[in-house]
């Protein structure tokens, strides 16, 4: 199989996270000359998912960012992960990840999916949850993330990142309280499982402290 997670565990991952890494976006680069031996790669070329030139040198980027985040992954860990899912569970993570990575508009994307990735190759999360938690990354502006401490603990603050949050699936609303004599109507609302699972991976690779 010729995909992603063979890329993560091949002699060129190397090669290819530097390359990828230092990539000019403003440079005229043949992605089919400079990366098309590499299968995963080759692939997409063939498929034309890969077809307008700044797209693609932003994929490899991406990409690069993403495998970088898995680099200190001893390789039996990876391989015993690989070897853990079937051949249906794999395709459908290969799927969903080339399709996040190749819509995200955010490099910072592809660093925090590739955080979960290493998350579920230790047996830390569920691939249930790894698809969840990237779908999340897909459709958040990422820059809200950094509030989701604030929902910790139920918090009555609500505004436009606060619906955001909601809406990606990472906050439940919980029952209205009372201060005091009034009812206040509008609730409080927290993160939920999937949003505790995604602070505490960021929070482990410190991604909200200042920089």
């Amino acid at each position: 199989m010729e995909d992603i997670f063979d890329l993560s565990v091949s002699k060129k991952e190397l090669e290819f996270v530097r390359s990828g890494l230092n990539i000019d976006l403003e440079v005229s680069a043949d992605i089919a000359e400079t990366f098309g031996n590499i299968p995963y790669i080759g692939s997409l070329i063939k498929l034309g998912r890969l077809a307008n030139k700044f797209q693609d040198l932003h994929f490899i980027r991406k990409l690069a960012r993403f495998l970088e985040k898995e680099q200190d992954i001893p390789d039996e860990e990876k391989e015993k992960f690989l070897r853990s899912i079937d051949k249906k569970k794999r395709k459908k993570m290969y799927e969903y990840l080339t399709h996040y990575l190749l819509r995200a508009e955010d490099d910072a994307k592809a660093d925090i999916m590739g955080m979960i990735y290493c998350e579920r190759v230790y047996g830390r999360i569920t691939d249930d949850m790894f698809l969840r938690l990237c779908s999340v990354v897909d459709r958040i502006f990422v820059s809200d993330l950094k509030y989701m401490k604030q929902y910790i603990q139920p918090s009555s603050e609500t505004n436009y990142i606060t619906n955001n949050l909601l809406s990606c699936g990472l906050l439940d609303q919980v029952h209205p309280f009372v201060q005091g004599e009034s009812l206040n109507m509008g609730g409080e609302y927290m993160l939920n499982a999937v949003g505790k699972s995604l602070y505490s991976i960021l929070d482990s690779k410190h991604w909200f402290d200042p920089v």
